[in-house]
């Protein structure tokens, strides 16, 4: 990939709580999404694969995985809650959040338009959120949902974990910090660097639908539009993520480099048990962002990036404001 991830920034409102994707008439998917009757061009679904592969360097199994979440659940409790115990920790990130609202290019007002969508066509690899372009307007996949809305949403059964929202704070001062090579969640140990980054991996990487039909009938949610800004000096970054989820906890979405004039497609999940979110990007294998469903739903998500197992950088998705832009 040509540098995808060169940062890209936002605008602070919030536009309201997202429905229910509607039913109806849904592209197939190979076919050519529409917003209403106009075409937004070919987008090639199918074609992407490699995004459906686990990355050759997670190697970590089953039994490993669930040991790192049987310890990571017991230190849950210990992340609700955590903006209003960690005030300072709020106004780090809101502040980074706010140097790149002020420098903000009122450009974007295009991005995810018809006319954008007919001049970036790229594959996209089975689940994707198109299916549903006919359904409404560009503007609904900017929406801003609750975190109720999103719980609710979901075909799962609710569970002690999802009572309330679970925030996650990377880096020091927060409650998911690496030192020495081993991960800790609020003080505890729960994984080395290396099993961490390979759960993620696997978290990120979603089978293909078995057909056609399976995936023409999933319904998604919008997560919103985010700039996509590597440090607190990245205050004029140049590149954009829409996201989406599914009922199933599918991730979805599209990463668009503003620097290279790229489109890259974006998939992964959530992950059931500790409300962890993991989505891999484009034809790479090592790229691996996570972050927690609750942050997807505020205007500043802080946010880890995995390059395979070699280092992990701390970046932050701030939220766009939606551009109701006054044509298509």
């Amino acid at each position: 990939m040509d540098k995808p991830l060169r940062p890209s920034g936002p605008g602070p409102n919030r536009p309201g709580v997202a429905g229910r994707p509607g039913a109806g008439d849904r592209p197939g998917i190979n076919k050519r999404p529409n917003f209403g009757d106009i075409n937004v061009g070919d987008v090639n679904i199918g074609n992407n694969t490699v995004i459906n592969n686990r990355p050759s360097w997670a190697n970590i199994d089953r039994n490993q995985i669930n040991n790192l979440n049987n310890r990571w659940q017991n230190q849950i409790g210990d992340m609700y809650n955590w903006g209003n115990r960690h005030p300072d920790r709020m106004d780090y990130w809101h502040g980074w959040g706010d140097g790149v609202r002020r420098h903000w290019d009122q450009g974007y007002r295009d991005y995810f338009s018809p006319n954008w969508w007919s001049r970036h066509s790229h594959g996209f690899s089975g689940w994707h959120y198109s299916v549903q372009f006919r359904d409404h307007s560009p503007n609904y996949w900017w929406t801003i949902p609750t975190f109720a809305a999103c719980t609710s949403f979901f075909n799962w059964g609710a569970s002690n974990v999802w009572a309330q929202p679970v925030y996650y704070d990377y880096g020091q001062g927060g409650n998911v910090v690496y030192e020495n090579n081993v991960v800790y969640i609020n003080g505890e140990q729960v994984a080395s660097a290396d099993e961490y980054a390979q759960s993620a991996a696997i978290l990120a990487t979603v089978p293909p639908p078995a057909s056609e039909e399976e995936a023409e009938q999933v319904e998604w949610m919008p997560l919103g539009t985010f700039a996509v800004a590597r440090d607190p000096q990245d205050v004029d970054p140049n590149t954009v993520l829409q996201l989406a989820v599914s009922k199933q906890g599918i991730i979805s979405g599209t990463l668009y480099n503003t620097k290279t004039d790229q489109a890259y497609t974006v998939q992964g999940q959530v992950d059931q048990e500790t409300q962890r979110v993991a989505f891999r990007l484009g034809e790479s294998e090592d790229i691996v962002i996570e972050t927690g469903l609750y942050n997807l739903t505020q205007d500043d998500a802080p946010v880890l990036v995995h390059f395979g197992t070699d280092r992990v950088e701390n970046w932050l998705l701030v939220r766009l404001e939606n551009p109701e832009p006054e044509s298509n």
